[in-house]
């Protein structure tokens, strides 16, 4: 009864999505991603990029939109497939028949053979209500999103920032936009940008362009002959485009990606997760998401490198007696004791010890194990913030979260290390009989059952409510407890729903970005997600970033 360690650092100026994503003809694209996120684990990775993942969506396609957690492809019949983590209803395509996809950080939109758009996902101040009318071009901010009407105009919608909704009059070729500004191509090719000025994002160089991609904070464009040029925020080398003649480009946040003319897709800037680590062959066209990357291969097939979001969902074969999820991989505890872990191995954070332990728990890019011969802790991974240090002497508990770990002592005191950016890892006194260690914040049970948490205090993580708790799970910006006769009490973040628990008696609780219940029967209830729960008797379940895990009671997961 744990909650699942899930990486959600605040994001600062995030996102964008993708503009003519659909469209045979490539044009950029860029999503948001958490601030200083991917360089931190750039220079970690001593194995080489992993390698490219085909698409889950199988068939032939003829455009490909890749969003922060997601990417969405319009097959060769129109049709709009998504896959991914669902968070906000963002795999939710509408039917019908499109022409052109653009995806953001948590909605979609698309604009129909007719020419009308529709969205889907998180409606943000109005980010799924596009206007009416007729539009050939789309291109997907954070909670924003503008559009090209037939008659070249460019009309803008949402929530984002009040600066990139207000586009300059006239008719134009294209536009895209990112998470604070948006740029267009005018007729004769000149390109002109307006909102947030970061780094110079908006001061577009002069001359003639054929394509413009406007990334967070910075904006690249093609001339004439086929060049690239970058302006804007210089970090990370990401304005450093390479050499050679290019007719498609898509900037996102650390990196951008250029399909050749002769077909090849080059990427620079950050490397993280392999996101720029493009693969041989030919392509139509190319999408750069936030840590992953998705292309058009001439064939219609489409091909996606970096990260994968729900890696960690793929199990091994054989039994388990337990399990820990974090935000790309999973651990499981084998019979004897040993520990296996699937998913993403970016920084050794699926290489435990040879040893045995008795309980494990994992965090962001690491993870930890208690050992059965002397009740010590051992951790693994990546030593951000030395979450690796793990204080001396016995233990009878372990959990761990984004950057920090905590152990429970046989005295019932309650030790925490890593990252303590908003005291999460400022322990109080006293005695506890249960801990479990959230995004940012920590709860534990006292000695007397009720419910103590500390860390950061942003909507409500710490205002437990009265009475007595038998377990706790604390996920990214909540924490779910069951009372002593089943029932389930959630509070903090309700920013969809995770807080609502359902009706019912419950055995056990895990909680992410979403939560899930067991049932006494075996059956698994979730709130905070649309996507229904396997069916069929489980024994353990195990929350992670967009997906869940269950552990069936022949011991298989």
């Amino acid at each position: 009864m744990r909650r699942s360690a899930v990486w959600f650092v605040a994001m600062a100026l995030v996102a964008t999505g993708c503009s003519n994503g659909a469209s045979p003809d490539p044009a950029g694209s860029q999503l948001g991603e958490p601030a200083g996120s991917a360089a931190a684990i750039e220079a970690l990775s001593t194995t080489g990029p992993p390698p490219a993942e085909p698409a889950p969506a199988e068939g032939r396609f003829t455009a490909v939109a890749a969003g922060y957690w997601h990417a969405c492809a319009i097959r060769a019949d129109g049709t709009v497939v998504c896959w991914g983590p669902n968070q906000e209803g963002v795999l939710d395509a509408p039917s019908g028949q499109f022409s052109t996809i653009a995806s953001g950080y948590e909605h979609n939109c698309a604009i129909t053979v007719g020419g009308t758009i529709e969205c889907w996902g998180r409606d943000s101040l109005g980010t799924t209500d596009p206007p009416d009318g007729s539009f050939t071009d789309i291109s997907a901010g954070r909670y924003h999103t503008c559009a090209r009407r037939v008659d070249g105009d460019i009309e803008c919608w949402g929530g984002d920032y009040a600066e990139a909704l207000t586009p300059p009059g006239g008719h134009f070729a294209a536009v895209d936009t990112a998470g604070s500004h948006a740029c267009v191509l005018r007729d004769g090719g000149t390109v002109q940008c307006w909102g947030l000025d970061d780094n110079g994002s908006t001061r577009a160089p002069g001359g003639v362009f054929t394509a413009v991609s406007a990334g967070l904070s910075h904006v690249c464009g093609i001339r004439t002959g086929g060049v690239i040029e970058c302006w804007g925020n210089p970090f990370g080398d990401v304005l450093v485009a390479p050499d050679g003649q290019f007719r498609g480009v898509s900037a996102s946040i650390e990196h951008s990606c250029a399909v050749g003319i002769d077909g090849s897709v080059e990427c620079w800037g950050s490397n993280a997760f392999g996101k720029a680590a493009a693969p041989s062959g030919r392509f139509r066209s190319v999408s750069a998401g936030g840590e992953h990357t998705c292309g058009l291969r001439t064939d219609g097939d489409i091909q996606c490198w970096g990260r994968r979001f729900g890696a960690g969902a793929d199990a091994p074969g054989g039994a388990f007696t337990s399990l820990a999820a974090s935000g790309n991989h999973t651990c499981g505890l084998r019979t004897g004791g040993t520990v296996e872990c699937w998913g993403t191995d970016l920084v050794g954070q699926m290489e435990p010890p040879g040893d045995r332990f008795r309980a494990i728990d994992t965090g962001n890019y690491f993870a930890c194990g208690l050992r059965t011969d002397d009740g010590t802790i051992e951790c693994w991974g990546y030593d951000r913030f030395g979450v690796l240090d793990v204080p001396d002497g016995q233990f009878v508990a372990v959990t761990a979260s984004v950057g920090h770990a905590c152990g429970l002592r046989a005295r019932g005191t309650v030790e925490c290390w890593g990252s303590n950016s908003h005291g999460q890892a400022d322990a109080p006194e006293g005695v506890f009989s249960a801990i479990t260690a959230g995004g940012t914040h920590t709860c534990g049970i006292r000695d007397t059952g009720a419910a103590r948490c500390w860390g950061n205090p942003h909507a409500g993580r710490l205002d437990r409510p009265p009475g007595a708790f038998s377990a706790l799970a604390a996920g990214d910006s909540h924490t779910c407890g069951l009372r002593f006769g089943g029932t389930a009490d959630c509070w903090g973040s309700n920013s969809h729903g995770q807080t609502d628990a359902s009706e019912g008696v419950f055995t056990a609780v895990s909680t992410g970005v979403h939560s899930c219940g067991l049932l006494p029967r075996g059956d698994v209830a979730c709130w905070g997600t649309d996507e229904a729960p396997a069916a069929g008797e489980f024994a353990a379940i195990e929350v992670g970033q967009g997906y869940t895990c269950g552990l069936r009671r022949d011991g298989t997961v």
